[in-house]
């Protein structure tokens, strides 16, 4: 039934056989690319990002397999709770020894839009409150822009929490007591240009984090 079904529809046709003339045309140039590949990885850049179908990260940023390790889920949240988001930071960090940590978020991001308005978008009202409460708590000065920016100061705004929460996780706080060189940095992709925006908001070292956090 699944290669009926597989043999009969032009999209998931057209994906494997992109993928065939992928596989052949690396191993024409490199004939040992996927013995290496399978070896193992090393990637320096953890990169959390929005699911958004058009954050294709391989693309925009011109990495290979191997090279980033990755985790996405609607508007590049990560709640300081969620055993998913964590188990990535930890994974990376620990055992991948990334040496960076890239939150990113992006311009017309449709859940940053929805945390926005008072329409029901089911689930996903439990996922994006804490978004619409970053709203609330900083609306006069996103109200005070022109409507079309709105949206997009928002994301930046909860880039930069994210930024927050990642640089305060014991995880990270052990790695630079061990004296590792890890950053943890806020980017934007912008859509309508296609290039990334680094927000400035990087955290380096834990002299950057309140004493509060840093357990021991």
């Amino acid at each position: 039934m699944a290669s009926e079904v597989q043999s009969s529809n032009s999209t998931i046709q057209n994906v494997i056989q992109n993928n065939k003339e992928w596989v052949t045309e690396v191993q024409a140039n490199n004939p040992d690319y996927f013995t290496n590949l399978a070896k193992g990885q090393s990637p320096k850049l953890l990169w959390i990002g929005c699911s958004d179908s058009r954050m294709a990260v391989d693309v925009l940023t011109q990495t290979k397999p191997g090279d980033v390790f990755i985790h996405r889920n609607i508007a590049n949240r990560i709640p300081s709770e969620d055993l998913s988001a964590l188990s990535v930071i930890e994974y990376a960090v620990k055992h991948l020894k990334v040496e960076h940590i890239i939150v990113a978020g992006h311009t017309s991001c449709g859940g940053i839009k929805a945390a926005m308005s008072n329409s029901s978008v089911g689930i996903l009202d439990h996922w994006l409150r804490p978004i619409k409460d970053l709203y609330v708590a900083n609306q006069q000065e996103i109200d005070e822009l022109p409507e079309a920016e709105r949206a997009d100061r928002l994301g930046e705004l909860n880039v930069v929490q994210g930024v927050n929460t990642v640089s305060k996780l014991p995880v990270v706080l052990d790695a630079w007591k061990e004296g590792r060189e890890l950053y943890v940095h806020g980017w934007m992709l912008q859509l309508h240009t296609g290039l990334l925006k680094d927000l400035d908001v990087s955290v380096t070292s834990p002299k950057q984090v309140d004493n509060i956090y840093q357990l021991n």
